[in-house]
């Protein structure tokens, strides 16, 4: 766990233009420690091959900044009991720092034990119909009361009725923000996202006071899949943000599941592209996903995915 005067540095170093996760990685494996970093002559950092020339000129800037806004920033988090989990911390998840580009740093409030326990990530549209969202919140007790820890984004429609569904039956959620946790949205949501503090877990790569951004929606979507053992798409359309998780999640060879299409829950528009490009698997019950994430003969075909 990195003390304050740690973070503060590692703050400025990942501020480091280009310097993003798979070459921080490699610079931690040839240098351990931080300190260390901050002292090495500029030769010595150039030998590494993770720095070049300008990266060191921007490197220096941050060296010399101010520390007083890292510093109030690191306060803000512990004052408010939002826990902060850099790339090099031995907390932070492997199955998580294995995804491409994982997150330079975690921002956490809740229980982070839930780091490390089964999960299944239940995602859809916004504007999902009434049965699509009963099906979510059932499908989501379902799983809370077999163990595992329902994962979603927050937002209105399926997201929502994921999270409420595993708190009504006294299980765990987690909730993956695309803002800090000072400027969470929708706010029509706030009392849901206090529940999460309280009984489950947030998480955000931003600080606090990060108020969203479109491309941070999108770039979320890599956590929310990344930190689970299966993604269940309830609803989509063509297009949107259903669509981009399930994409990802592919790419991070993730099973993925959807409702069965006799079931004909809306939207379903996106549900063949679902099917027929990401392997996706119709099920009716959380059993089904169970079959194939737990069985010894599904861990071997899991390379399909």
């Amino acid at each position: 766990m990195l003390q304050k005067k740690e973070l503060v540095k590692w703050m400025k170093l990942t501020q480091v233009p280009k310097l993003g996760p798979s070459k921080i990685m490699k610079l931690f494996r040839l240098i351990s420690d931080l300190d260390k970093i901050f002292t090495m002559a500029d030769n010595e950092l150039l030998r590494t091959r993770v720095f070049n020339e300008p990266m060191l000129i921007d490197f220096h800037k941050l060296k010399e900044a101010l520390e007083e806004n890292f510093i109030k920033a690191i306060s803000e988090c512990e004052e408010n009991n939002i826990k902060i989990i850099p790339l090099i911390d031995k907390r932070y998840p492997d199955f998580l720092k294995n995804i491409p580009y994982p997150p330079l740093t975690l921002f956490l409030k809740g229980d982070l034990n839930l780091l490390y326990v089964k999960k299944v990530a239940i995602v859809g549209s916004r504007k999902a119909d009434e049965p699509s969202q009963k099906w979510a919140y059932n499908i989501a007790q379902d799983f809370v009361k077999k163990g595992y820890a329902v994962v979603s984004g927050g937002a209105i429609g399926i997201d929502y009725s994921a999270h409420k569904g595993a708190l009504d039956a006294n299980g765990k959620t987690i909730c993956v923000l695309g803002s800090g946790f000072f400027k969470m949205f929708p706010e029509c949501h706030l009392a849901l996202f206090q529940a999460i503090a309280e009984k489950g877990l947030l998480i955000s790569e931003h600080l606090p006071n990060f108020p969203g951004s479109a491309i941070a929606l999108v770039q979320r979507n890599r956590i929310t899949s990344g930190i689970s053992d299966a993604l269940i798409m309830v609803a989509s359309g063509e297009k949107g943000g259903a669509m981009i998780q399930t994409k990802i999640a592919f790419e991070q060879r993730v099973p993925i599941f959807c409702p069965d299409r006799s079931l004909n829950l809306r939207p379903n528009v996106g549900i063949p592209q679902v099917i027929n490009e990401w392997k996706g698997i119709e099920i009716k019950s959380c059993e089904e996903v169970l079959k194939v994430i737990t069985s010894p003969e599904s861990q071997i075909n899991l390379s399909q995915f």
